[in-house]
């Protein structure tokens, strides 16, 4: 593939992605925001974490973060309990009501998404089937590599996160 043709597919994913993401949220709008669906994604997935732990692995600074879980906190969407390591510490816990709602969130999104797929036809499906691992495989990678910086901005409102 030239670097013309990899510039090109680079923007198309990109606003692709992003607009298909955009679209999502709007049919099916969530109680939190994209940045906090995505902290609550991320305690989902790995379990109660450090608020400094989950600032690095959303992205964020940690003053950004203790806002956004001040939050969803507040909202009973999490909860923080001492840290038996280390009880100075503080651990941050998704809560049965915070997790409801991340489910809720998914299941519409993913309904509206299915919905969308019917309207491609059986060749556009198997091209978008055929291109998931190689979709899955960008997404695992950056999970592995820590950002050396904070990779976005963004409150428990901002579009911060397109994962959900």
């Amino acid at each position: 593939m030239s670097e013309l043709e990899s510039g090109d597919l680079t923007a198309r994913l990109q606003v692709v992605l992003g607009r298909l993401a955009r679209q999502l949220r709007r049919a099916s709008p969530a109680e939190v925001g994209a940045g906090g669906l995505s902290a609550m994604s991320t305690l989902a997935a790995e379990g109660p974490l450090r608020p400094t732990d989950l600032a690095a692995r959303e992205g964020v600074r940690p003053p950004t973060m203790t806002r956004m879980l001040a939050v969803l906190e507040e909202s009973g969407y999490v909860v923080r309990t001492v840290d038996p390591a280390d009880r100075r510490a503080s651990l941050i816990e998704l809560t049965t009501r915070g997790s409801a709602v991340l489910l809720e969130t998914r299941s519409a999104r993913a309904h509206h998404l299915a919905r969308r797929l019917t309207e491609l036809s059986g060749d556009q499906r198997r091209a978008l089937a055929d291109a998931l691992p190689a979709l899955e495989t960008l997404v695992v990678t950056d999970q592995l590599t820590p950002p050396s910086a904070p990779r976005r901005q963004g409150g428990a409102g901002t579009a911060a996160s397109a994962d959900q």
